[in-house]
């Protein structure tokens, strides 16, 4: 500090000194009438501060005869206002608590020498000098306010002579943040690092974990011993060691959770679950294959528990505690810091794990820290190396290049990854959550690159004044009014009216081609005309000519196409060749010809929500809604799917399928313009509410025809529809339609062996609204129509059937996986048996 360094910065000049500050703080009242920290004052408010704060200066150089160079007189300067600010600063905080309204004086001092500072008046730092001693002596709630004041001022005290500031504003941000507590201050934490983000330039590499240490410091201690039957839980127990971390002693035995793939209960997950949080500390640990094998076997062990627990019964649980959250705030009053406080810290009772584990946001939190650790094994594999060697490294540091992921490793890694990406894709924000957590990881992914490439400096190159110049007049250009044309856009010209005589030219005004619109093919002819000088020109001038000429044909005939053949404009790939709207429509591609009319109102069913009819693969489903859609012509529409994969053999675009890119089709899924969507076999797949809602203001009920799991996702997004479940009544009657579809035995015996589960009678019970038996197509489309149209009356002996078959039909589909697994094991035989026939 300048005030330390002199030897004497005089007594009359620091009394001059502390007299002008005395005099900017009597008009910093005059202009702030109020005694909170804004507004801020401008250099405005007060009279000639500047030339005022230069006589200070001009007092001490005729003090000392003009001997001392200009430099040692602008340090004595600083010294003089320093000296005279501390003594101000002084009294003010020894006489003046921060919660009176006095406390404006130290405000208003405090933008007094910021304006001195920018003027270079005084030390560009001295403002920071007194904040952090300002900081020092207040409480936490205390500096809460003075750090509204920084907040508040940040723009203006950091735009000016910042290389000066920069050491004590990081000083003063991290004295605080020792002082805060990460559990009981998380959002005052964050305040101060959001506050030196914002004042640092991007580049900066101040606050950057150059090589790449983790805080080994943050330990989750839990319970060692077994759980005993009596054991009762312990509150704020006092440590009775050093803090280190506790491993693990009740090791698991591997050979034995291979043996069972049944989840582990919550006393055996218990310590496997907590030694997960050895590795999200200290990731280096796995490096260790004893480490990595344990790791694997832990999360492997908390996945198989995660996925038993229904995501909705814990995301309603959850909503439901933040509505009662915030009603007991509301009739509470409590403060909100202390309502918004987040503590970071587990609680490890073993009392309390079944409790905790059965929390969404729990799981949750616990999986996106195991996705941080998979990407950073991930990052070590070989494919990964590759994509690092044209890098030219200058911080080894973050790399580990000694450290390879093995293929058997690698390939656990992303199978684990995928699991646990389409566990967090459940429940109605599943999507929404995992997208976040996606982008979060992708953006770590760029720093920890920027960080290998030695944190290159963010900056882009000034602008050349050549192409300032060129991008201003062509501005200038497009902004300039132009002249009316001659003849305006789209009006025939009127010429020959003058050149013609009067007979001649009414002839020639009535002609039919004027007031006509001329038809489709008129345009091919001119257009391959067009096509032929454009590849073989005769110079470049009808070359210009007939490219121009051609763009015009061609929009004037896509405007003319869109009467009549708008479903050719999908197979347009060039816009550049339009030939297929001259060509005639086949079937299938005019959706006119093929729209029925819609039905009167008496033939509509009373209920027009939308209908999604599901069951198991080869069930009868498309069939059924055929039969349906046969039986009531003009009712029903089917609702197409959206997909990101290309069109099969076949398959016609806008009717078999939408087909987007993945671009589009993640724009709508954020969107939530989805009412389900799902991945299978790497496409995704999707159904709009913009084509349910076309079907719907057509006048018709939309049928959207969905697998199992996707009908349960659009029950999950609270889509409003009638959920019927199509299915056979035993097991045998699929297994010959899945056999008669062409599947593989691997498809037959998965989706034999999964119905139990499928068809479990909680789930049917809460997911569908009704069960239609599609042994005879005919018999279940007229239940189905029954049901649809409200004919309770006509087909309850149907509907009373299907509901005594229900009891039998769970002992077939129970015994189904016993006669499954006997034949599985005698497949190998039979196979056997076969290969030595054919030899």
């Amino acid at each position: 500090m300048p005030a330390l360094d002199m030897d004497n910065p005089g007594v009359p000049a620091v009394a001059t000194s502390l007299s002008l500050l005395q005099e900017l703080l009597e008009q910093a009242e005059n202009a702030k009438q109020t005694s909170t920290i804004e507004p801020a004052l401008n250099k405005s408010d007060f009279d000639d501060i500047s030339s005022r704060a230069s006589q200070v200066a001009a007092t001490l150089t005729g003090a000392e005869n003009g001997e001392a160079t200009g430099s040692q007189i602008k340090a004595r300067q600083y010294a003089m206002i320093e000296t005279a600010s501390r003594e101000i600063f002084s009294n003010l905080i020894a006489t003046t608590t921060i919660d009176s309204p006095e406390f404006v004086k130290v405000w208003n001092l405090l933008d007094i020498l910021s304006i001195l500072s920018d003027d270079g008046q005084c030390d560009p730092a001295l403002l920071f000098w007194l904040a952090e001693e300002l900081l020092d002596s207040q409480t936490i709630a205390g500096c809460r306010k003075i750090f509204d004041f920084l907040e508040s001022r940040r723009e203006r005290i950091t735009a000016n002579h910042f290389k000066q500031k920069q050491l004590i504003i990081l000083r003063t941000c991290n004295e605080l943040l020792r002082r805060l507590s990460r559990a009981e201050d998380t959002a005052f934490c964050g305040r101060v690092f959001i506050f030196m983000f914002q004042s640092f330039p991007l580049g900066d590499k101040s606050s950057v974990n150059l090589r790449g240490e983790y805080h080994v410091e943050n330990v989750t201690t839990y319970e060692t011993s077994p759980a005993d039957a009596d054991s009762k839980m312990d509150v704020d127990a006092p440590p009775t060691g050093p803090r280190e971390q506790t491993e693990s002693r009740s090791t698991f035995k591997a050979a034995d959770s291979k043996k069972s793939d049944k989840p582990l209960d919550p006393d055996a997950l218990y310590p496997l679950f907590w030694s997960l949080q050895e590795n999200f500390s200290q990731p280096k640990r796995l490096f260790e294959t004893p480490h990595l094998a344990a790791f694997k076997e832990s999360l492997g062990a908390t996945m198989k528990v995660f996925q038993t627990i229904h995501n909705d019964r814990g995301s309603r649980k959850s909503a439901e505690d933040s509505k009662r959250s915030l009603k007991r705030k509301r009739e509470g009053g409590e403060d909100e810091d202390t309502t918004n406080a987040f503590n970071p810290k587990y609680l490890t009772s073993r009392d309390l794990f079944e409790l905790e584990i059965s929390d969404l946001s729990f799981r949750r939190h616990v999986l996106v820290q195991a996705l941080i650790i998979i990407d950073f094994l991930l990052s070590l594999s070989a494919q990964a190396r590759e994509k690092l060697s044209a890098v030219a490294s200058t911080n080894k540091a973050v790399m580990y290049i000694d450290q390879i992921l093995s293929e058997e490793d690698t390939k656990w890694a992303n199978e684990m990854k995928r699991t646990i990406a389409d566990y967090l894709r459940q429940g109605s924000d599943g999507p929404y959550f995992y997208r976040m957590v996606e982008t979060v990881l992708a953006r770590d992914k760029n720093w920890v690159r920027w960080k290998i490439e030695g944190c290159h400096p963010f900056k882009r190159d000034p602008v050349s004044p050549a192409n300032f110049v060129e991008a201003k007049g062509t501005v200038q250009r497009t902004a300039t009014s132009k002249r009316l044309r001659p003849v305006p856009m789209g009006a025939v010209p009127l010429d020959f009216l003058k050149d013609e005589d009067e007979e001649t030219a009414m002839e020639r005004l009535k002609a039919e081609e004027r007031s006509k619109i001329p038809e489709l093919d008129s345009f091919k002819r001119k257009i391959a005309d067009d096509d032929f000088e454009i590849e073989m020109p005769t110079n470049d001038q009808t070359k210009a000519a007939a490219v121009a000429g051609k763009a015009s044909k061609s929009w004037r005939a896509l405007r003319i196409a869109a009467r009549t053949k708008l479903a050719a404009f999908d197979k347009i790939d060039d816009p550049k060749k339009i030939d297929i709207v001259f060509e005639e429509l086949t079937e299938g591609d005019d959706a006119e010809d093929t729209t029925e009319p819609t039905a009167s109102d008496e033939d509509m069913p009373t209920d027009r929500d939308p209908i999604i009819i599901s069951g198991p693969v080869a069930g009868g489903k498309s069939a059924l809604i055929e039969k349906l859609m046969e039986a009531h012509k003009g009712v029903f529409a089917t609702v197409v799917r959206h997909t990101t994969r290309e069109p099969l053999d076949g398959e016609v675009r806008g009717k078999t399928f939408h087909f987007v890119k993945a671009q589009e089709f993640n724009q709508l899924r954020d969107g939530d313009r989805l009412i389900e969507s799902g991945t299978r076999d790497k496409v995704d797949y999707g159904t709009s509410t913009k084509a349910i809602d076309a079907v719907t203001e057509a006048g018709l009920v939309p049928i959207i025809e969905l697998d199992l799991e996707a009908a349960q996702y659009a029950k999950d997004m609270d889509f409003q529809a009638r959920f019927i479940l199509i299915k056979t009544t035993t097991p045998a009657v699929l297994e010959e339609r899945l056999k008669a579809s062409g599947k593989d035995d691997a498809t037959v015996e998965t989706t034999l062996k999964n119905l139990p589960t499928d068809l479990d009678e909680s789930k049917v019970a809460e997911l569908f609204t009704t069960t239609i038996v599609n042994d005879d197509l005919d018999q279940a489309s007229k239940a189905l129509g029954s049901f649809i149209f409200d004919k309770s009356g006509d087909d309850q002996t149907n509907n009373d059937e299907a509901a005594a078959e229900d009891t039998a039909m769970k002992d077939d589909y129970e015994g189904v996986t016993e006669e499954n697994e006997a034949e599985m094991a005698e497949e190998p035989k039979e196979t056997a048996m076969l290969d030595a026939e054919a030899s």
